[in-house]
């Protein structure tokens, strides 16, 4: 039976009408999710790649046992154990600084290196991490200078890294081994002697605290 053609002509142009449909409210789709991961770029640069989040703060007792407990993975076992109470032994012998350097990104940030400016010299300087598989390694500076640059061979997405900075400064008014008052007034203090650190991956993702 033949189709009549006012019928046919009239399915025709609607079969076209809904592709040109199809294909506008999909390339319109494509446009807007475009357009929502720019803005995303701008609003969170590199969130979903690698971006750190570093703090700088003094090292004490009051907060000793929580940061350690932060990368307590890396000290698994007994060797371990011993590294832990290794500084804990070395503790009061020095003042501390702690910079702390998440990965908040989706990636692993490799190379990380850590950039470190004082005004007075580094007497201690150590590096743990909350997995055992990133190493810390002094690229430059260190124990005797004012300035440090330390190599993490790399971060993971949601793990952190701590750099500990070991200072005995001549003008400071405690002597070591540092009393628990001593640490009270360097909590307070310790921006005196600390005025930067850079944070840079092979990536390119950078970040400062200051």
């Amino acid at each position: 039976m033949e189709i009549p053609r006012d019928i046919s002509g009239k399915m025709t142009a609607l079969i076209v009408t809904g592709v040109v449909l199809i294909l506008f409210f999909g390339y319109r789709a494509y446009v807007n999710s475009r357009q929502a991961l720019q803005i995303l770029e701008i609003q969170a640069p590199n969130i979903m790649r690698i971006a750190f989040d570093t703090q700088v703060f003094a090292l004490t007792p009051a907060n000793l046992e929580p940061v350690l407990k932060s990368v307590a993975a890396q000290f698994g076992g007994a060797g371990g154990q011993a590294e832990i109470e290794e500084l804990k032994k070395e503790f009061d012998s020095h003042l501390w600084i702690a910079v702390m350097t998440r990965n908040r990104g989706l990636q692993n940030a490799t190379d990380v290196v850590t950039q470190v400016r004082l005004t007075t010299p580094i007497t201690a300087l150590q590096g743990y991490s909350s997995t055992g598989y990133a190493r810390m390694e002094v690229k430059e500076g260190g124990i005797g200078k004012e300035t440090a640059a330390v190599n993490w061979n790399y971060i993971e997405p949601a793990i952190t890294a701590v750099t500990l900075i070991g200072l005995q400064p001549k003008d400071f008014a405690g002597k070591a081994p540092y009393s628990k008052k001593d640490t009270r007034i360097w909590s307070r203090d310790f921006r005196l002697y600390f005025e930067l650190a850079e944070v840079k991956s092979k990536e390119g993702a950078i970040a400062y605290a200051y």
